[in-house]
C-alpha cells in the first residue's frame, strides 16, 4: 500500500543553528575588556600612538590617594528574592546592599547593590568567604555566575562561602546604566552603514541621548568608576557580618581586586587574579608587538606541532596575505548572532586581526585558528562568520553607561594628550565626569597571599602582564596555563585551574602544588580530515524511516535521521539518511529552499553522475548552502525515494566523498 506524501524532514541543519549555540558556549569566557573594542572602532584606521607601553618588571611606589574624606554611614543589607534559577541542593540569599552612590557627597543619597550569596555545603565553614569580582567593565555578575555554577561556584562551596554580586550600574543593581542607543550605534558602525565623515557625530549623539536619560533620572555619572565599585565590595563585607574574604576576580575584576587590596587590606585573606589587568597599565597605549603578542605564539607552536606545520606550513606568512588582501579588497560577510537573528558586516584588514586575536581568547578556537587563517584565504568563510559573532554576543551583556564610565575615568583620563586620539578623549569629555585622583593608577604595591593565574595564548591580558603585578607583590605565585587564552580559571576545559585555586585557599602561604599545570597537553590543532586515515563506518538501523545503512563510528546521532561529526568547536561536518513518499525532482525543490532552516541552497543542485548499489540507482548532486559543499543523493525504493545528503568543509570535501558518502550509499538498504 502506498504511504501518503508528505514533506521531506531535512533536519534544521546545524550548519546556521550550531553555529549560534557554539558561540554561546564559550561565552564564559569572554566576560573581560569589550569595551575597548567599541572605542578602538572609532579610531582604528589612524595612525599607530607615537609612544608605546613597555611592562614594567621593578616594584614601583605605592600609590598615595588624596580624596575628601568620607562621611560617616551603614551600608545596609535587604533581603529580595533571587531573580534567577537557584542550583539544586544549595542553598542561597540574595538582596540588595545600601550604599551611597557618592561617599564624598551626600551619604543619605543611596543606591541598591544586588548580591547573592551561595552558602557553603559545609556545617563548618570557614569564616572567610570567596568574593566574586567580575570582569568587563560593566558585565553581569549574578547571572553569569548562576549560569556558570558548576564550575565557578560548587568547587569551593564544601569549605566556604561564594559572595557575587552586580557592580553598581549593572544587571540587579539600580539604576542601570543600560544604553541600547550607543549599542545600536556600533552596531551600524560594524556594518559599514555610517558614513566615515559622519562616524564621530553618530557616536556622538548616542553617547549625549544615554548621558542626557541618566542625568536626568539624577544619576551622578562621576560616582561609577573602579573606585567607588571597590568600595562597595567593602561595603557589602560589612554588611553581610564578614571580617574578611578571599578576593577572586577575572579580568577588569583583577583591577578591582588590587584596588581593594590596597585601600582594604584589612579586609582580604587572599586574592586569585585571572588574567590580570595591573592598575597602572594604559590599556589603549600598549605597543603592537604587546598586543599581538599571543599571535606570534600561535605561530611558533604551530610551526612546532608537526601536524600543524605539514597542514598550515607558511602560518604567519597565509595570515599576513590576508590581512593585506583584505585591506585591498574588503568583502562584507553576513552571519547569524542568534536563532533568528543576523548581521551584516564590513570585513577589513584590521578586522580580520582583530577577529583572529579574539580567537585565541578561547580554548576550542585556539586550536581552529590555523584552519581560520587559511580556509579565509582559501574563500571559506564558514570559520570567520563564527568568529565575527564573538563581539557581538559579548557586548550584549554588557552595561555600555558603565563600561563608558570606568574607561574613560580609569584609562582615558590617565593617558597624556599627546598619547591619545583626541576623538576618544573628546568623547569622554563629553560624558562630564570626574578625572582621577592623584595616584589612583599607581602600581599596588602589597604583600596580600595573591594566586595570579595566565594564559599563554591570552591577546588581551597576556602573561607579561602577571609578570607585571607579580614584580610588586611580594607575596605572589604565578601559575601559566599552557593550553588557554582569556580567564582560563572560567573555560570548564580542565579543572586544573580550580585544583590550583583549592589548593591556594587551603593554605595562601605555601606555593601552589602545580603539577596538574605540567601534565597539561600542548594544544591539539585542528588539521582537515585525510582519506589516508579514514574514519570507520559501523552499521545502524535508523527505525523511524525504516532505513539499514552505515555510519561513522563516533558521530553523534541527532533528529531526522542526521549524524554529526562534531570533532572540534562548531564543526558543521554531517550526513542524513532518510525516505519519504516524496518524488525526487520535489524533494530537490523543497530543499532548495527549507535546507538548513530555510537558508536553502545556494544554487541549484546539479547531476552529476549515478551510482548503482544493492539493486538502486542513485542519482549523484553537488550544490552548496552558505559556502559549505552539499552532496546528495536519491534512489527510488519502491514507492519511497531514499535520500543521502552530506555536507562538508571545502577542505575536507573530497576525502569524506570517498570514504564516507559513498561508502554508505552502497550500504543503504530499505528494512521494508
Amino acid at each position: 500500500m502506498a504511504e501518503k506524501s508528505t514533506s521531506p524532514k531535512s533536519k534544521k541543519n546545524n550548519s546556521e543553528t550550531f553555529l549560534w549555540l557554539a558561540v554561546g558556549c564559550v561565552l564564559i569566557v569572554l566576560i573581560a575588556l569589550i569595551g575597548f573594542v567599541v572605542l578602538q572602532k572609532l579610531t582604528e584606521q589612524k595612525k599607530p600612538l607615537a609612544n608605546e607601553f613597555q611592562p614594567t618588571s621593578a616594584p614601583l611606589a605605592t600609590a598615595t590617594l588624596m580624596q575628601k574624606a568620607t562621611q560617616n554611614y551603614t551600608a545596609i543589607l535587604q533581603s529580595t528574592p533571587c531573580q534567577f534559577k537557584i542550583p539544586d541542593q544549595v542553598q542561597v540569599t540574595c538582596g540588595i546592599v545600601e550604599v551611597p552612590e557618592d561617599r564624598n557627597g551626600d551619604v543619605k543619597d543611596t543606591i541598591h547593590i544586588a548580591v547573592a550569596v551561595f552558602h557553603s555545603t559545609s556545617s563548618t565553614p570557614k569564616p572567610d568567604p570567596i568574593l566574586y569580582l567580575q570582569g568587563g567593565p560593566g558585565d553581569k555578575a549574578i547571572d553569569w555566575i548562576a549560569n556558570n555554577f558548576s564550575t565557578m561556584v560548587l568547587p569551593y562551596l564544601a569549605e566556604r562561602d561564594f559572595i557575587v554580586f552586580d557592580p553598581r550600574g549593572v544587571g540587579y543593581s539600580e539604576p542601570r546604566f543600560d544604553c541600547d542607543d550607543f549599542k545600536t550605534t556600533y552596531l551600524q558602525d560594524l556594518q559599514g552603514k555610517i558614513p566615515t565623515a559622519q562616524k564621530v557625530s553618530y557616536y556622538q549623539g548616542a553617547l549625549l541621548a544615554c548621558k542626557n536619560n541618566l542625568v536626568q533620572a539624577g544619576v551622578n555619572l562621576s560616582a561609577y568608576t573602579s573606585i567607588d565599585t571597590s568600595a562597595d565590595a567593602k561595603d557589602i563585607l560589612v554588611a553581610l557580618g564578614y571580617q574578611q574574604a578571599n578576593l577572586y576576580g577575572i579580568s577588569y575584576g583583577t583591577r578591582l581586586g588590587q584596588l581593594i587590596m590596597r585601600d582594604y587590606p584589612g579586609f582580604v585573606r587572599s586574592a586569585i587574579l585571572d588574567s590580570v589587568v595591573p592598575v597602572e597599565v594604559q590599556m589603549f597605549n600598549q605597543s603592537t608587538t604587546e598586543k599581538d603578542s599571543a599571535l606570534h605564539v600561535l605561530f611558533e607552536d604551530c610551526k612546532a606541532n608537526p601536524d600543524c606545520s605539514s597542514a598550515y606550513p607558511d602560518l604567519e606568512q597565509t595570515y599576513n596575505e590576508v590581512v593585506a588582501q583584505f585591506n585591498t579588497q574588503p568583502i562584507t560577510l553576513t552571519f547569524p548572532t542568534t536563532e533568528n537573528k543576523k548581521l551584516e558586516e564590513l570585513v577589513d584588514g584590521s578586522t580580520f586581526h582583530d577577529v583572529v586575536l579574539w580567537s585565541l581568547r578561547t580554548p576550542q578556537m585556539i586550536a581552529l585558528t590555523p584552519s581560520l587563517v587559511y580556509r579565509t584565504r582559501n574563500g571559506d568563510y564558514s570559520m570567520l562568520k563564527l568568529a565575527l559573532a564573538y563581539p557581538i554576543l559579548s557586548l550584549d551583556s554588557i552595561s555600555t553607561g558603565i563600561y563608558i564610565s570606568v574607561n574613560c575615568h580609569d584609562q582615558i583620563f590617565a593617558m597624556s594628550t599627546e598619547k591619545l586620539d583626541h576623538t576618544i578623549y573628546d568623547l569622554c569629555n563629553l560624558w562630564d565626569i570626574r578625572p582621577l585622583a592623584e595616584g589612583e593608577n599607581d602600581p599596588v604595591n602589597s604583600e596580600i597571599p595573591t594566586l595570579i593565574i595566565a594564559g599563554k595564548y591570552d591577546p588581551v591580558t597576556p602573561p607579561s602582564f602577571a609578570r607585571q603585578l607579580a614584580g610588586h607583590l611580594t607575596h605572589s605565585y604565578i601559575a601559566e596555563i599552557p593550553d588557554q587564552g582569556h580567564a582560563p580559571s572560567a573555560s570548564g576545559i580542565s579543572d586544573c585551574p580550580t585544583r590550583v585555586i583549592s589548593a591556594f585557599l587551603q593554605d595562601q602561604n605555601t606555593s601552589p602544588n602545580l603539577t596538574c599545570i605540567q601534565e597539561i597537553n600542548a594544544i591539539q590543532f585542528m588539521v582537515p580530515y585525510s582519506a589516508s586515515n579514514p574514519l570507520t563506518l559501523e552499521s545502524t538501523a535508523i527505525d523511524n524511516y525504516h532505513i539499514n545503512t552505515d555510519v561513522p563510528a563516533g558521530w553523534n546521532k541527532a533528529e531526522y535521521g542526521f549524524y554529526n561529526r562534531a570533532a572540534w568547536f562548531g564543526d558543521m561536518t554531517q550526513i542524513g539518511i532518510q525516505k519519504a513518499a516524496v518524488p525526487e525532482k520535489n524533494w530537490i525543490s523543497w530543499l532548495a529552499s527549507n535546507f538548513g532552516g530555510n537558508q536553502g541552497l545556494d544554487q541549484p543542485a546539479v547531476p552529476f553522475d549515478q551510482r548503482q548499489a544493492n539493486g538502486l540507482t542513485w542519482s549523484l548532486y553537488k550544490t552548496k548552502s552558505m559556502g559549505y559543499p552539499v552532496d546528495i543523493a536519491f534512489a527510488k525504493s519502491g514507492t519511497q525515494t531514499l535520500m543521502i545528503l552530506m555536507i562538508s568543509y571545502s577542505d575536507e570535501r573530497d576525502a569524506l566523498y570517498d570514504t564516507v558518502f559513498l561508502p554508505i550509499i552502497d550500504a543503504t538498504t530499505s528494512s521494508k
